[in-house]
């Protein structure tokens, strides 16, 4: 009976997940065994006020909803600007440039419109979090000055600025939506396993 168990759960067994968990040292001492492990860091938060963890789970529920908004930016910005280097012609690259703009606007616009100030404000963040670029600087190298301007100049009028950048060793508001980025990574992580 036991080698036809044996045999059953084999396949299972062989294809088991590893364990991620790192054992640095394994020490007996007076009959105990202490197992010394590396974890991955984890942050707690804890808030003063209930107010402080609304703002909070606010800023969690936006960054969540404009994230991959940024990720995809970023991937379309690298894309475009591997595409550049092979179109040697001037006229041929604003060609391209005008039709991955009309991408956008068809495939994009309608939702962005719909985001609200505090969201564009944390989009403009996480685009110069993923892409090391301002997000004005971003519509100057591919669309040029005038247009930055102009829509820097818009970008105002709604209390948005196309130059902020991502710094979460100073802002408290990008440092929470840094805290959301890794925990929610972490989670994901989690749920592969």
């Amino acid at each position: 009976m036991r080698p036809l168990l044996f045999l059953l759960l084999l396949p299972f067994c062989c294809f088991a997940k590893s364990d991620s968990l790192l054992i640095k040292e394994i020490q007996v001492l007076e009959g105990d065994t202490f197992i010394t492990a590396e974890l991955d860091n984890i942050d707690i938060l804890s808030f003063k006020t209930d107010e402080d963890k609304r703002y909070y789970l606010r800023l969690k529920r936006k960054t969540l909803k404009v994230y991959p908004y940024a990720l995809l930016a970023a991937h379309k910005l690298d894309s475009i600007q591997q595409d550049l280097e092979h179109i040697p012609r001037k006229r041929k690259r604003k060609k391209y440039l005008k039709a991955v703009e009309q991408w956008a606007k068809e495939d994009l616009a309608e939702e962005l419109k719909k985001l609200t100030r505090w969201e564009g404000r944390i989009l403009v963040k996480l685009i110069y979090r993923e892409t090391g670029i301002c997000t004005y600087d971003i519509v100057k190298e591919l669309r040029g000055g005038w247009h930055a301007f102009i829509w820097q100049q818009l970008a105002k009028i709604y209390d948005n600025n196309l130059k902020n950048t991502y710094q979460p060793t100073n802002d408290k508001e990008d440092k929470l939506i840094e805290h959301i980025l890794i925990e929610t990574e972490q989670i994901s992580r989690v749920k592969k396993y």
